[in-house]
């Protein structure tokens, strides 16, 4: 019976992450190709409008965008694959909107 219990503790699941990335080792593949694609993008975005002028905006970029892509290539567990690209493209927004604005 408390097994049954933890099960219904691990589906139910808290975090936005868990809810918009459901069931991420089945969904793997889809999760990764979507990731790399807002990554990669989002990086040649926020460096193309601006970021190429700044080495500090610059070093801003690649060091998460690396670290993602690092992780991806790795083949590192979802969680950290999810949170690394999370970052990298909240990083990528943040530039964007800044070069946007000044």
């Amino acid at each position: 019976m408390a097994h049954a219990h933890s099960e219904n503790e691990n589906l139910s699941g808290s975090g936005l992450l868990n809810k918009i990335f459901y069931d991420q080792n089945t969904n793997r593949y889809g999760i990764i190709s979507i990731l790399l694609l807002f990554v990669g993008c989002g990086g040649g975005i926020a460096v193309g409008l601006g970021a190429l002028d700044s080495v500090i905006q610059l070093i801003l970029l690649v060091v998460p965008t690396m670290i993602a892509l690092s992780m991806i290539l790795a083949v590192a567990p979802m969680k950290a694959i999810i949170y690394t690209s999370v970052i990298a493209f909240t990083i990528d927004i943040l530039v964007i909107v800044y070069n946007a604005i000044m």
